[in-house]
C-alpha cells in the first residue's frame, strides 16, 4: 500500500507543482479583484488571510498558491495551513467558485509535498474542483476544468483512485472551449488524446497550442509534453 501511495502522487506532479520543477510561466489574471499568480511574500499572505474581508482572504489564498507554485515555499505544512482561513471563508461563502478552485489547488500542493498522504487527498481535490467547475468555470483560463482533466488523466484508475480517461478528455475539452488560446489547455487535451492513442487529433491541438497567445517553449519541458512533441514530430516527418 505504501508503494501505491507514493505512485499516486508522483503522477499528479504536473498538475500541482510543475512550475517549481520546470520553471513554467505563470500568467497573472484578475478574477473580480483577486489577482492570481501575482508575486507576493509570506507576510502579505498572512495579513490578507487574517483579514475580515472576503476578497482579502481570497487574495491571501492566491498569494499562498503563488508562493507554493513559484517554489518560494516548499512544504506540505504551509500548503495545509494556508487552507484553514479559506475553509472558514467557504463555510460562509459556499458559492465562491474561485475559493473552491484555490482550495483544490492548495490541497494538491499539500499532496505534492506529502506524497504518503496523496491518495487520501485526491477525493478532496476532485470535490473542490468539481464545485469550482460548476460555479466559476472561467476562472484562471478554464482552470477548474484543466485541473480536473489533469487529475483524471494522472490519478490511478479504479479501484485505487479516480483516474478515468473519458473524464480527462471531457474536462480538458471544456477547458479548451472556455479558453482556446490558453496553451496549457490545448497541451493538456493533446496529452490526454495521445494517451488515448488518438495521435492525429492530439497533434492538431499541439499545433494550435504552438501558435496560441499564451504559448511558451518552457511548457514543452514537462515530461508528458516531451512525449507529445516526439509523437507529433514523428508524424510530421512521415507526412512529408
Amino acid at each position: 500500500m505504501k508503494g501505491l501511495r507514493v505512485i499516486s502522487l508522483l503522477v499528479v506532479l504536473f498538475l500541482c507543482g510543475c512550475s517549481a520543477q520546470y520553471n513554467l510561466p505563470l500568467h497573472e489574471c484578475n478574477e473580480d479583484g483577486v489577482v492570481l499568480w501575482k508575486p507576493c511574500s509570506q507576510a502579505q499572505a498572512e495579513v490578507l488571510s487574517n483579514s475580515a474581508k472576503g476578497n482579502d482572504i481570497l487574495q491571501g489564498a492566491a498569494c499562498s498558491a503563488w508562493l507554493l507554485e513559484s517554489g518560494t515555499v516548499k512544504t506540505a505544512d504551509y500548503a495545509k495551513s494556508s487552507q484553514i482561513k479559506l475553509k472558514a471563508f467557504l463555510d460562509k461563502n459556499s458559492q465562491s467558485g474561485l475559493g473552491h478552485y484555490l482550495l483544490a489547488y492548495l490541497i494538491a500542493k499539500e499532496a505534492q509535498f506529502a506524497p504518503m498522504k496523496g491518495l487520501d487527498l485526491v477525493p478532496r481535490m476532485e470535490q473542490e474542483a468539481l464545485v469550482a467547475s460548476r460555479l466559476s468555470p472561467d476562472v484562471d483560463h478554464g482552470g477548474p476544468d484543466r485541473f480536473l482533466g489533469q487529475l483524471y488523466l494522472k490519478a490511478p484508475s479504479a479501484p485505487i483512485s479516480i483516474g478515468d480517461m473519458d473524464n480527462a478528455l471531457k474536462y480538458y475539452e471544456k477547458a479548451v472551449k472556455i479558453a482556446p488560446d490558453f496553451a496549457m489547455n490545448r497541451l493538456g487535451l493533446a496529452t490526454a488524446l495521445l494517451e488515448d492513442d488518438e495521435v492525429e487529433e492530439a497533434c492538431v491541438h499541439y499545433k494550435k497550442a504552438l501558435t496560441s497567445k499564451y504559448f511558451s517553449k518552457k511548457l514543452l519541458n514537462v515530461d508528458s509534453c516531451a512525449k507529445l512533441v516526439k509523437a507529433c514530430e514523428a508524424r510530421k516527418a512521415t507526412e512529408k
